[in-house]
């Protein structure tokens, strides 16, 4: 392996997002290097042997299949080169190019640089700081289920996650307990059903608890016990790769897929958002080509609330705990490239800010939070996952908690 490796775009992540990006912008002419952390690319998806019905074309088909398929044709696709079972360790940017260091002591100089490193699943530390069987996360639920022995689970999560594997459990004689802290998140026809199931009640809107106590004969939940019980509280982007860039400006870095947080976790999506990243990144290293038709795009359109103020339930100190207090959000968000001329008062091209707003207030006050760094990580999530939205800066202020200044932490996510 050479010690130093030249090329238009490196790519951290082989997953769906990954490979459809890599596969398109070797189409462009464009040289890649693939880096993917795991021995095998699409390694995620490889375990997923359950059939599926939400990728086109494919009914049926496994997860795992489809994962073949993808690793199949990028190891043949000429331009595109791999290093499995590796990472990037650090990453810099400087004269026009940035220099990642992998694992293996490569260093690599790319143009450009593309994050799809996925998602990893939301484990609050409350629940899993000591592991224990009874208690399961979505990969750990979903490789039991077939054996677990019918008796009382409870599942936390109102998402199709939560809605499918409790339809799943009732079916298999289970008496199931959905709690969530919000209302529904899951398709109309997965909740219908769970709504109707005779083994299934739920707990919605409801503060998720403080704490699970589990033991060998089960899991005490308040003056409850169940069998088991399974956090499906959704997923985050994987961190890692963040980690590396969290200094820099990030010129001429990208993120595709599940990592961007902007859409549904999904294989169909990830693809798409991989050709998106693809055509992104030819537009920014061929800058002549954007030249050729200078009024279809500005540079970028953001949103700006600022000073938004309300009461919401956060903090660790007693009196933080016993009601609200006031707080000020202030948010940017990215919609990328945008068309400069558009219809004017045509709501549906655009992205109602009405929808920021709300998002904001909901998810600062649907539950107690008690530090303010993990609910500005929650904020940053949420308004990543609306629509058309590539980049979230967000600022949470506390307005009383000192009497001679405030407190406030900022984070920046996505595509700046």
């Amino acid at each position: 392996m050479p010690d130093s490796t030249s090329i238009d775009v490196a790519i951290l992540g082989g997953g769906p997002a990954g490979c459809s990006a890599a596969s398109w912008l070797a189409q462009l002419g464009l040289s890649v290097l693939l880096v993917e952390r795991e021995p095998q690319l699409c390694a995620a998806l490889r375990g997923l042997d359950f059939r599926q019905d939400w990728v086109l074309g494919q009914p049926a088909a496994a997860l795992a299949d489809l994962a073949l398929h993808y690793a199949r044709q990028i190891e043949s696709t000429a331009g595109v080169a791999l290093r499995l079972g590796t990472r990037a360790e650090s990453a810099r940017h400087a004269a026009g190019a940035w220099t990642l260091q992998l694992a293996t002591g490569e260093h690599v100089q790319a143009r450009a640089l593309l994050v799809a490193t996925g998602l990893r699943l939301l484990r609050p530390a409350r629940y899993f700081a000591v592991p224990h069987p009874r208690v399961l996360d979505a990969t750990s639920l979903t490789a039991r289920r077939d054996m677990l022995p019918p008796g009382r689970a409870l599942l936390l999560g109102a998402g199709d996650n939560a809605a499918e594997n409790a339809l799943f459990l009732a079916d298999r004689g289970f008496d199931v307990t959905l709690w969530a802290r919000g209302s529904w998140r899951a398709q109309a026809h997965l909740a219908s059903r769970a709504e109707a199931h005779p083994r299934i009640r739920l707990r919605l809107s409801t503060p998720l608890p403080d704490a699970l106590r589990p033991g060998d004969s089960g899991v005490s939940v308040g003056d409850e016990r169940f069998d088991m019980v399974a956090a499906l509280l959704g997923f985050e982007p994987e961190p890692s790769a963040f980690a590396l860039l969290s200094e820099h400006d990030r010129p001429h870095a990208f993120v595709a897929g599940d990592a961007s947080g902007r859409w549904h976790p999904c294989v169909q999506t990830a693809l798409a958002d991989g050709v998106q990243a693809a055509k992104l990144i030819e537009q920014a290293l061929r800058p002549e080509a954007a030249m050729a038709a200078p009024q279809r795009f500005n540079n970028r359109q953001v949103i700006h609330l600022q000073g938004l103020r309300f009461d919401a339930n956060l903090g660790i100190l007693d009196f933080e705990r016993s009601g609200p207090q006031p707080i000020q959000v202030d948010a940017e968000v990215n919609l990328g490239a945008l068309p400069i001329v558009a219809r004017d008062a045509d709501i549906g091209r655009v992205l109602d800010y009405r929808r920021i707003r709300a998002a904001i207030i909901d998810e600062c006050t649907v539950e107690h939070t008690d530090l303010v760094e993990a609910l500005v990580g929650k904020l940053s999530n949420r308004l990543m996952s609306l629509t058309g939205v590539v980049g979230v800066r967000v600022k949470l202020t506390k307005l009383e908690i000192f009497p001679d200044c405030e407190v406030a932490v900022s984070s920046e996510t996505g595509q700046w």
